[in-house]
């Protein structure tokens, strides 16, 4: 059965259903439910990645569109792969406050369903201003941002569908990562090998010692009719 509109089709990744929106009209891969949730939120939201890259590099998406209350995709990531798609492809800004002032990493962090995800946007926001550059949102400037750590999103592949319930990432482990991040040489083999192993770990502790499935329980966001 056919999506009954652009936002269900992003969620349910529906490919077939949202090309045919945009083939309707191409303005709609920004288009806005009652919300303000566009496709874009809908795609990073259920970690449809190559749908993401489709609607950002193929029909115009923009990558820092605002829902109603601020939030850009980068606020519903929920898995760390998404969200380097968002920093590192596409330059989302890691700074950017919703209309209560928060970054996404601080909405992540207080929702405490995502912590590696929170830690990785924690740990971006470190490096780049221990480095100098101005953070928007933070220092009211746009910033380029270090490379995030190689292989963490092969490390967590096999437990997307499980971070939403991992509980927060410790203070110690939280402070370990941001440190690594800040480093001079964050890009060198070993310190991008002890960064993998913490996160690793963080992972093994927190989701295969239970021995259990876990699967998201996010409602869907329904858009518009």
């Amino acid at each position: 059965m056919p999506s009954p509109n652009i936002w269900i089709a992003a969620s349910d990744n529906d490919i077939q259903s949202v090309a045919h929106f945009l083939s309707q009209d191409p303005t709609s891969v920004n288009s806005k439910d009652e919300n303000g949730y566009t496709p874009l939120h809908a795609a990073v939201s259920y970690n449809h990645i190559p749908l993401l890259r489709s609607l950002v590099r193929t029909h115009g998406g923009e990558v820092n569109v605002q829902d109603n209350e601020g939030d850009t995709p980068l606020f519903v990531a929920e898995t760390v792969e998404v969200a380097r798609v968002l920093v590192e492809e596409f330059g989302a800004e890691v700074g950017h406050r919703n209309g209560l002032g928060l970054t996404a990493a601080d909405t992540i962090e207080e929702d405490e369903q995502f912590p590696l995800v929170a830690a990785y946007l924690r740990g971006l926001e470190t490096a780049a201003i221990t480095a100098g550059e101005e953070v928007e949102g933070v220092r009211g400037g746009a910033t380029t941002y270090p490379k995030p750590p190689l292989g963490i999103s092969v490390d967590l592949s096999a437990v997307e569908d499980a971070s939403e319930t991992l509980p927060p990432v410790d203070d110690t482990l939280r402070r370990k990562i941001e440190q690594l991040a800040t480093r001079e040489d964050f890009d060198s083999e070993e310190t991008q090998k002890e960064l993998r192993s913490l996160v690793t770990q963080a992972v093994h502790d927190h989701v295969l010692d239970t021995g259990e499935e876990v699967r998201s329980v996010r409602p869907r966001q329904e858009g518009g009719t």
